[in-house]
């Protein structure tokens, strides 16, 4: 993408917050006069929501912040109407934090724990208490596969899971893993149809586990040697392959190459890049954060080929861009969504569907203010002609 000038879209440095300022630092342990300070930073010093969670009983929601490595909480109530930003309750970042790449975040209710799995970079589990806040350690963490995403809790069965893109796999690990422990079983396979997985939601009461693929299948050999098993000759030989976006849902107790109990796929379903996932198992729902196409898809939880969501909330009153995160919360009657292409967090009506705006939006940053939409940057061209800075996320 090409990054627009640091006064349109993002903010010099010395124009930061100077909590943003403070959070950011980093302590190299070098000499600060050692140091050779740039000349202007583009950047977004504001977080960018991805992943959510919701403990309507605690009344908090959980929202992981991409872009400056962050987990922020809120009471369930806050938000509204105002351009302004939202004071979260609490906010986990710094250095000592291991919250770097952050792909998303879960709660324990009952052990008041919570839970941040980094993707791309950390390559681990980060755990922390309810009220962390700040610079702090976390209390254990459990390093999982490279390219790890979604998170899922089981608190009756003590167990987790864990989404791994490309592996194409999920690693079940103990509640309380911690370090290099191996997950207890692996669901990978060809006959899994996991291709690209993301959103990954455990659901306790029906005893299954669905996740949300995005299509791009891989035959790649593990990282370490409790990843997953090393493929065969045949299937490397075969090499990967594109597939429709899916969704796919698993006896929880399946392990190896299982196959999925039920299928959502086929071009009726609209899934375009699937991100996160939930259920609402008392009204038998699932939704999913559609990124490709900025809505959110309800189906039912039952569904299976390929069907047509039983609701789908998009439209310019919806105020829905580049979705990631999406949550249920059927105690309140509301629907939670976290915008990667915009400082928002959405609250819907349970119901709603089509061009509905929301119910009232948390802002992690004044109205109008433009995403970077920096990710995971590692590259950076310069276009002599447009004068123009080419970066690659």
């Amino acid at each position: 993408m090409a990054a627009a000038p640091a006064g349109d879209m993002c903010a010099w440095w010395g124009d930061s917050p100077p909590e943003v300022q403070a959070a950011a630092q980093i302590d190299s342990g070098a000499n600060a006069a050692e140091m050779l300070p740039p000349l202007r930073y583009v950047m977004d010093p504001y977080p960018t929501f991805n992943g959510i969670v919701l403990d309507p009983r605690g009344n908090r929601v959980f929202l992981s912040d991409e872009n400056r490595k962050s987990v922020l909480s809120y009471e369930l109530s806050a938000g509204g109407n105002s351009p302004d930003a939202t004071p979260p309750l609490w906010q986990i970042i710094g250095p000592q934090t291991e919250v770097g790449f952050i792909a998303g975040v879960e709660v324990d209710p009952e052990r008041r724990e919570i839970y941040a799995v980094n993707n791309d970079i950390e390559d681990r589990v980060a755990v922390f208490d309810y009220d962390a806040h700040g610079d702090l350690k976390p209390k254990r963490h459990l390093y999982v596969p490279h390219q790890a995403w979604g998170l899922s809790l089981n608190a009756s069965r003590g167990e987790m899971v864990v989404s791994v893109q490309q592996l194409g796999a999920l690693a079940i690990y103990r509640r309380d893993a911690n370090g290099m422990d191996a997950p207890v079983r692996i669901i990978k396979g060809p006959h899994t149809n996991l291709a690209d997985p993301h959103g990954v939601r455990w659901d306790a009461a029906h005893h299954e586990i669905a996740v949300a693929s995005h299509g791009n299948s891989a035959v790649i050999p593990p990282y370490t040697d409790y990843d997953a098993p090393t493929p065969t000759a045949s299937a490397e030989a075969v090499g990967g392959k594109f597939l429709p976006p899916s969704l796919d849902l698993f006896d929880d107790s399946a392990t190896g190459d299982a196959t999925p109990v039920r299928t959502i796929q086929g071009p009726d379903t609209r899934l375009n890049w699937p991100m996160g996932i939930d259920i609402d198992a008392e009204h038998d729902e699932i939704a999913v954060a559609n990124n490709g196409d900025n809505s959110i898809l309800v189906f039912r939880r039952t569904a299976q080929g390929n069907v047509a969501p039983v609701r789908v909330i998009r439209g310019a009153k919806t105020g829905i861009s580049s979705p990631m995160g999406v949550a249920i919360d059927s105690q309140h009657n509301e629907l939670w969504v976290a915008n990667y292409g915009d400082h928002t967090a959405l609250v819907f009506a349970r119901e709603a569907s089509g061009d509905a705006a929301p119910k009232r939006i948390i802002r992690n940053a004044p109205a109008g203010t433009p995403t970077g939409g920096f990710g995971n940057p590692y590259a950076i061209a310069y276009d002599s002609k447009r004068d123009q800075l080419l970066v690659p996320n």
